[in-house]
């Protein structure tokens, strides 16, 4: 394999990698939308249909953690709120998809603008913990506001998804959507990495002293990732929340956002691809295990001590190996 060349503490693809990707991932998105047309047994493209929308979440905080180096505790923030805001505005106004969408990203956008500007003035560990805060505040209002959210009994009553007067059922139709919002998703990202915002955040992340002593502007940086990183989240929230017809406080508890991280961590951090395989497989593995265990957590940690022991990569390290000695 031709050798790769590291700039800005991010490793490049070789030209057989890149040759890959092009050929590989339209394959990929091809067959993931082909996945409920083919036979597939309704249970597994349900729990499939999850894993894409975890997947939607879980790239949106490696654009936190894998490209930016912002450790991020409260991940489940944007997720969270926007189930709220999208299950509130379908049941209250209207289910139009894209008008939903647009309410609950607006809401996410509104707030990620403050806990952002609040959260980014510090880094590391700091930076982690104000973030576990953001998220338990919202948590302890959604348990609160009973007017609105009816507290721990939860939102419930979503209708369907509309889009253009038409409703979206539970299925392929719904399965669709998901798979079209993930793609969609992974592609802006993509590019979005790739872009020169793309590369200031990939120097920030390799050292925020050396990056401003050049003359960015870290914190302004971080605060955008941030909101995008929720904006990302949002997608993720607003398919959930019509997925479940409705939610419930524990969508913002500090426990979903260690799921979420550890997906991410177990797929693969800065490589976008590599958190939803990782999605996949905790939901997968989640299902499996809770067949057998009411201790799933346990066994989900063991598998994800020994991938993270065995390869630090993560699931795409494996893939990366098995690649380059084919």
């Amino acid at each position: 394999m031709a050798p790769a060349t590291v700039a800005a503490g991010r490793r490049t693809l070789s030209p057989r990698e890149l040759s890959a990707q092009l050929v590989l991932l339209p394959l990929a998105a091809a067959a993931l939308l082909a996945v409920p047309f083919i036979g597939t047994p309704t249970f597994t493209a349900t729990l499939l249909n999850e894993a894409l929308i975890y997947a939607i979440w879980a790239l949106s905080l490696d654009l936190l953690v894998g490209f930016t180096g912002l450790v991020s505790f409260g991940h489940a923030a944007g997720f969270g709120l926007a189930t709220y805001a999208a299950g509130y505005f379908a049941r209250e106004v209207s289910a139009d998809i894209l008008l939903t969408l647009a309410v609950a990203e607006g809401v996410v956008v509104a707030v990620a603008l403050v806990a952002g500007f609040i959260a980014t003035r510090v880094s590391g560990v700091a930076f982690a913990i104000i973030s576990l805060a953001v998220c338990q505040v919202l948590f302890q209002i959604a348990v609160g506001w009973r007017s609105v959210t009816q507290g721990m009994d939860g939102l419930v009553g979503v209708p369907l998804p509309r889009l253009f007067g038409r409703a979206i059922a539970m299925g392929p139709a719904f399965y669709t959507l998901s798979a079209v919002l993930l793609v969609t998703s992974y592609l802006a990202l993509r590019w979005l990495v790739g872009s020169p915002f793309g590369r200031t955040l990939a120097a920030i992340r390799s050292s925020e002293l050396r990056a401003a002593a050049v003359g960015i502007d870290v914190r302004l940086h971080k605060w955008a990732a941030v909101v995008i990183s929720w904006a990302v989240a949002g997608v993720a929230g607003t398919l959930f929340v019509f997925m479940k017809a409705g939610t419930t406080p524990m969508v913002l508890h500090w426990s979903e956002s260690g799921n979420v991280l550890a997906m991410t961590i177990f797929g693969g951090l800065g490589t976008l691809l590599g958190p939803v395989a990782g999605a996949v497989a905790f939901v997968f593995l989640r299902d499996e295990l809770t067949t057998h265990t009411q201790a799933w957590q346990f066994g989900f940690g063991l598998v994800f001590v020994l991938v993270v022991i065995l390869f630090p990569n993560g699931l795409a390290g494996v893939a990366g190996r098995l690649w380059s000695r084919s």
